[in-house]
């Protein structure tokens, strides 16, 4: 089967591969040790931050790492947040992410399809220490990921892991991919989607 044959799998970033959650923690954790405060303090900050943002997707590093240096008057290079010299990024991917994606190489072709800001969602990929996975000509990130101009720049026939229900009933729509809803918060399916928990399921799946 030659390069061009293989099967597309596209990996929503946020909450798929790589935890939102754990990524804020170790920014957090980080951002107290070198300002000198409580995490308490950090987190008070951070949510004024967030309240200020139009959407979650508009969260730069750079205005969100100034925003401490400037409260709590100190020095924070940048760098060590723009890559994984503290390991944020790294230590953020979900436990199984890099086993599922080595099995899945196998087979097929790799590619992102998020949303947010393109530099920030490429600093976390590449970051993370898993960017050799995917073909660079498959990562699509976007601002709206449910913009129909930028799903009409989708492969056809590809499968997408995603974690937001609204996402995928949206793509279900078009008909034109075959869809896995990775749901980690209850029990609840989407007809005629297959619903995982977690991303091992993927490897008996596809």
């Amino acid at each position: 089967m030659g390069l061009m044959d293989e099967k597309i799998i596209l990996f929503d970033w946020d909450d798929t591969l790589f935890s939102k959650a754990e990524y804020k923690k170790n920014l957090r954790g980080n951002l107290a040790r070198i300002c000198e405060v409580s995490e308490e303090e950090i987190f008070e900050l951070e949510e004024k931050y967030f309240d200020n943002l139009i959407n979650s997707g508009d969260f730069q590093i750079d205005d969100f790492v100034r925003t401490f240096s400037q409260r709590f008057n100190k020095k924070i290079n940048l760098e060590d947040f723009s890559t994984d010299r503290l390991g944020i990024y790294s230590r953020a991917l979900f436990p199984e992410t890099i086993g599922v994606l080595n099995k899945l190489k196998i087979n097929f072709q790799l590619g992102i399809y998020s949303q947010g800001f393109d530099s920030l969602q490429k600093i976390k990929i590449k970051s993370s220490g898993i960017e050799n996975f995917f073909d660079q000509n498959l990562i699509y990130i976007n601002r709206n990921k449910l913009d129909p101009e930028f799903i009409k720049k989708l492969p056809n026939d590809v499968i997408v892991i995603e974690d937001k229900k609204e996402v995928i009933e949206k793509l279900k729509d078009t008909g034109r991919f075959q869809l896995f809803w990775i749901n980690r918060i209850d029990d609840q399916k989407i007809e005629g989607v297959t619903t995982i928990k977690n991303l091992g399921e993927l490897v008996n799946l596809i």
